[in-house]
């Protein structure tokens, strides 16, 4: 141990950073000099499963950071994965939560929590949702936990929270549904980081000014929930702003209007090189990416829900994304396009999605490697009936070299079957793959929940497609993957 404590501290440093956290915990209360380079690594990364009846994890780590404030520099990480299984399953299994989410109760912090000196800081920052904020702190809400830690972090670099963050008011209800709200005074996070970004007062809570890394789930399918954090537009704008963010994933309703004012100006989005965005119209997307000059991976995808938002229609324009993402034409390397259609809100029409133009104009984007897309929209242009002419590489990244496909169908009289679609497949694999996109290696096939592919474990149709090709396949089914580790 004698020669341990006299290397240099850039070794202890590398060497600890190999320790387990419980083995770190137990070495810092060995000697001073193993306490003060444990610490920092001890904190660097706070990653909780989290549990609502639960936040007694989260309000020590406040109390701990209110009476020694030098923790607070130590944070750079805060992950809260969702721990219950039953906010497991809305990542893949969304619908009617409200009635299958057992409600929470947590307990309430006391004065040996550290609530006075909570309730003190709250008050004195002069903020308009203090009071609210105190009030549901008071009885253990666990996004007004979230807020308070959040509030004393100026390094913190990354930032991901699942459903029990995101859903604010996520509870069961015994009897019947209530209606979903997208406009309340529990958003404590999309406060929080409007606060830091629009608000030049002086509250005392962190700018964010190293925050590099933000990722909060989408709405759920028909019903986003009552109150969902980060729902307010202004929400994601600020998170825009903020001057070190590179990675952005989650959603947001739509402005009233386009074009849309920036609260605080146009942002610099010259580090942003990663965007995932649910819900957002093309236009709002098309303003964010005309700020960005380094955007490297997109993912977009156009869920409808009837009712919510007024600019949230049945229709995408395809013509209109691809001249949306023309700003990212010599630097995007990644492309994911969704559209997700749900039922009415209690109501069980369903609301089927139109389409319009197609993706032919991705022909221009030469860098990107990887795409993502459904058949539906890389088979556009038909009228009721499949079109012999209609090729699926017309709709390929010249260089793309991964390309998944997903078999969902959400489109009314969509006229091509899973035969068709293999066809088409299949004709480009063995007629124009080696000329039109010529760095192609590998072709996934994403089968979603509801796939009739899984259900009735049909695979040798894809597989034939394969026969006598060199090219790298696999399939890939959402039933095996479990989102919610990747918070």
């Amino acid at each position: 141990m004698a020669s341990f404590h006299a290397c240099p501290r850039e070794l202890t440093d590398s060497i600890l950073e190999q320790v387990s956290t419980c083995d770190l915990a137990a070495l810092s209360l060995t000697s001073k000099k193993l306490h003060a380079a444990a610490t920092p690594l001890l904190y660097s990364r706070i990653n909780f499963s989290i549990y609502r009846d639960n936040p007694r994890p989260l309000i020590h780590l406040c109390r701990s950071i209110f009476q020694n404030p030098e923790l607070a520099i130590y944070i750079k990480s805060v992950r809260l994965r969702d721990g219950e299984p039953e906010i497991q399953k809305l990542f893949q299994h969304p619908y009617n939560h409200q009635s299958r989410t057992p409600k929470a109760s947590p307990p309430q912090p006391t004065d040996e929590d550290g609530l006075p000196e909570f309730v003190s800081f709250i008050a004195g920052s002069g903020l308009s949702y203090a009071d609210f904020w105190i009030e549901k702190l008071r009885v253990g809400d666990l996004n007004a936990c979230v807020a308070l830690l959040l509030s004393k972090l100026p390094k913190l670099t990354t930032f991901r929270v699942g459903y029990a963050v995101a859903l604010a008011d996520l509870e069961g209800l015994e009897y019947g549904r209530k209606p979903p709200e997208t406009a309340g005074e529990s958003q404590f996070l999309g406060k929080i980081f409007q606060s830091a970004a629009f608000d030049k007062s002086n509250h005392g809570i962190s700018r964010f000014q190293h925050l590099q890394d933000v990722f909060f789930p989408g709405p759920l399918e028909n019903d986003p929930g009552r109150n969902p954090e980060f729902s307010n537009p202004r929400d994601v704008m600020a998170l825009l702003s903020l001057p070190s963010i590179r990675s952005l994933s989650g959603w947001c309703l739509n402005p009233s209007s386009f074009p849309f004012t920036w609260p605080a100006g146009p942002p610099n989005l010259s580090h942003l090189t990663s965007l995932s965005m649910s819900f957002v119209h093309v236009d709002f997307l098309a303003q964010i990416l005309e700020r960005t000059l380094n955007l490297k991976k997109l993912s977009w995808e156009w869920k409808y829900i009837a009712d919510i938002d007024p600019l949230n229609t049945d229709t995408i324009d395809l013509d209109r994304f691809v001249e949306a993402i023309k700003p990212c034409q010599d630097t995007l390397e990644d492309l994911t396009i969704d559209c997700i259609n749900t039922v009415a809100w209690d109501d069980y029409e369903r609301r089927y999605i139109n389409l319009r133009g197609s993706l032919h104009g991705l022909d221009r984007f030469a860098n990107i490697k990887r795409f993502k897309a459904p058949f539906t929209l890389l088979l556009p242009d038909w009228d009721d009936e499949p079109k012999e002419s209609t090729r699926l590489e017309d709709s390929m990244p010249p260089n793309v070299e991964v390309v998944t496909v997903t078999d969902e169908d959400w489109v009314p009289e969509y006229p091509y079957d899973r035969e068709s679609e293999m066809a088409k497949l299949r004709a480009w694999i063995t007629e124009t793959a080696a000329t039109r996109t010529p760095k192609l290696v590998e072709i996934c096939f994403y089968l979603t929940l509801a796939s009739d592919w899984v259900r009735y474990e049909k695979y040798e149709d894809f597989e034939r497609v394969f026969e006598g090709s060199r090219l790298r396949h696999r399939i890939i089914k959402a039933k095996d993957e479990e989102p919610w580790n990747d918070v």
